[in-house]
């Protein structure tokens, strides 16, 4: 047995991720034939960021009626028209390889999944053109379901993947940790498939808690390269009742109960400065996302924020009438997840109070998604021979901005990725292991029991959100920044000495928040370097410093790769296909989307 590890796992694929990208990675691998191992820091279907969702997702009406042969598809929102609006929400970033990939396999993956939905029980909302609301539990129910008809596929829950292991930029394995036991265990394959989400810097989340970057950092010091870290989308959440502090019941209902109208006031009552048009435009749809954040990030910049940090929704302009009927609608489709007056386990009585008494809701912004991550292909090839990443671990289809699904997104992309390394795990025989390399993870894992009288993980962790909180939010400006990225150099190297109260390797959270807290200073410092090399503001990218948007310099992703323990930063244009990327400027990321010019047509 080799240095410090309980047991040696031998297989064809890893797939690493108990949610959406891995389980379906997983599915598709073994139905290929291959022997796989999916390994879940958490519990499989109960564990990253699918179980969030709000959580609507779809596929355009055109392969709504002829692949899904639904009856409420609208075909007049054609494949093309998909392709066309993701690429322009994107800002012109997506590579449009990657938005070709999710338009033309994301019906096909769905047509799996709806049959995996329909024998787990689960009830989906369905409305036009090819969409579908549901529960995050709901949809995971459905992904477990697939997982149960597949055989050949091994499962490991509450095990953590630290490090891909390589010899000669090839994939031998990689090195897990049972959270709960605290063993160490190497597990050797031919490939391996990342789908463990994305990363979250800040303290105001409605995710999941451990989105640490875990994929994207391990790939990374593995030898694939990260983009698109700058860009993080947030929406409203809920900073009141305090029981709901964090839950996404605001976008909830705008999203469901349309007919309702709001004005959003700051502190002193007034109505935040959102033009009509730009409320045409967004509300009530995904784009309303980038809209909040913008105003919400200006406003509250300016000191107009409440004493929660948020804005005041004002339902008086709608009687009682309405108000009751919006609810209604709302009960109608998530009473079929969730016990009626409730979401996600917590009352809605206290809001509904709120709304029927026209008392004004403060409602802050959270952290969602990050468009960035391991740069891939369309085939969700990462350069590293036998690696492969999808979902939110990866980047390439949302650009700058996500108004398309990254539920889509996981399972199209999860697919793809699970029947290529199938395929190349048949061609391949088990590559030698590395047994230098797995030593030194094993030492750098164990040597943390030895340090004294460092930072605590916890206390680290919280450190780096401070950072990100005050110079890597919603507005951004480059002193800011620059203060942020040298405290987050100063944390990393804070992290090598960083020590443990308890030196029992069983459920020691202290050791699996280092572990954490390390990827995500890596993440954090490429999402830093980048946004202050982006000298324009770009989607989620909101500088007050630089606000035009500037297609002539800056229309390009910022690409980072390890260089001897060095991060090396250089740029690359989109990958383009059909859409010519433009040129010129807009005055800021809303007016990009009033242009007539840019014909946009969600």
């Amino acid at each position: 047995m080799l240095h410090g590890f309980g047991r040696t796992i031998e297989t064809d694929v890893i797939a690493v991720g108990g949610s959406g990208a891995g389980i379906t990675a997983a599915i598709y691998a073994a139905r290929s034939g291959a022997r796989v191992a999916l390994v879940s820091k958490g519990k499989i279907g109960a564990s990253g960021n699918a179980i969030m969702a709000g959580g609507g997702f779809g596929v355009d009406g055109e392969s709504g009626r002829d692949l899904l042969h639904l009856d409420f598809a609208d075909p007049s929102f054609t494949k093309e028209r998909l392709f066309d609006c993701i690429v322009k929400e994107s800002f012109y970033l997506a590579d449009q390889n990657m938005v070709r990939q999710y338009v033309d396999e994301g019906p096909v993956v769905i047509k799996d999944y709806l049959g995996w939905a329909d024998r787990a029980g689960q009830n989906f909302f369905c409305c036009p053109p090819a969409n579908w609301i549901a529960s995050g539990l709901s949809f995971t129910k459905a992904l477990v379901q697939g997982l149960k008809e597949t055989e050949g596929i091994q499962t490991f829950e509450d095990t953590m993947i630290v490090d891909v292991l390589t010899n000669g930029n090839k994939v031998c394995g990689a090195v897990g940790i049972n959270v709960y036991t605290g063993e160490a265990v190497l597990f050797r394959a031919k490939t391996i498939v990342i789908g463990t989400g994305g990363y979250m810097p800040f303290s105001m989340n409605n995710t999941v808690t451990d989105m640490t970057g875990d994929g994207p950092a391990m790939a990374y010091r593995a030898g694939a390269k990260l983009t698109d870290m700058e860009f993080i989308l947030s929406f409203p959440t809920a900073v009141v009742p305090k029981e709901m502090k964090g839950s996404i019941y605001p976008y909830v209902f705008e999203y469901n109960m349309r007919n309702l109208k709001y004005t959003i006031r700051d502190k002193n009552g007034d109505p935040l400065p959102i033009p009509e048009a730009v409320i045409k435009l967004s509300r009530g749809g995904k784009l309303s996302k980038l809209v909040t954040s913008y105003y919400f990030g200006h406003s509250a910049d300016q000191g107009l924020a409440g004493p929660n940090g948020g804005f005041f929704y004002d339902y008086s302009a709608n009687s009682r009438e309405e108000k009751e009927e919006g609810l209604k609608v709302f009960y109608s489709r998530f009473d079929r997840w969730h016990k009626h007056g409730y979401y996600k386990g917590e009352s809605l009585a206290e809001v509904e109070r709120m709304l029927f008494e026209d008392e004004p809701i403060e409602v802050g912004i959270g952290a969602e998604y990050c468009m960035g991550g391991v740069e891939i292909d369309d085939q969700m090839r990462t350069g590293v021979d036998g690696m492969y990443v999808a979902g939110e671990s990866g980047s390439g289809v949302f650009g700058a901005c996500r108004v398309g699904d990254g539920l889509v997104e996981m399972m199209c992309q999860g697919m793809r990725a699970g029947l290529n390394a199938a395929s190349c795990a048949k061609e391949a025989a088990l590559p030698v292991l590395d047994q230098a390399q797995a030593d030194r993870c094993m030492d750098s894992l164990l040597g943390m029991f030895d340090h004294k009288d460092g930072i605590g993980s916890l206390t680290l962790y919280h450190e780096i959100q401070k950072a990100c909180d005050e110079g890597f939010g919603l507005i951004r400006s480059a002193d800011g920044m620059e203060k942020a990225l040298r405290r987050i150099e100063e944390l990393e190297t804070a992290w090598q000495d960083v020590t443990l109260a308890s030196h029992s390797r069983a459920y020691n959270l202290e050791w699996i928040g280092a572990i954490q807290a390390k990827n995500l200073l890596t993440c954090c410092k490429a999402g830093l370097i980048a946004a202050i090399a982006r000298k324009e503001s770009r989607g989620c990218h909101i500088r007050k410093d630089f606000p035009q948007v500037d297609h002539d310099n800056y229309l390009v992703k910022y690409v980072h790769h390890d260089e001897n323990g060095q991060m090396k930063t250089e740029t690359r244009k989109p990958v383009v296909s059909t859409m010519p990327l433009p040129t010129g400027k807009q005055k800021n990321v809303i007016e990009y989307f009033l242009d007539p010019a840019l014909e946009y047509k969600r």
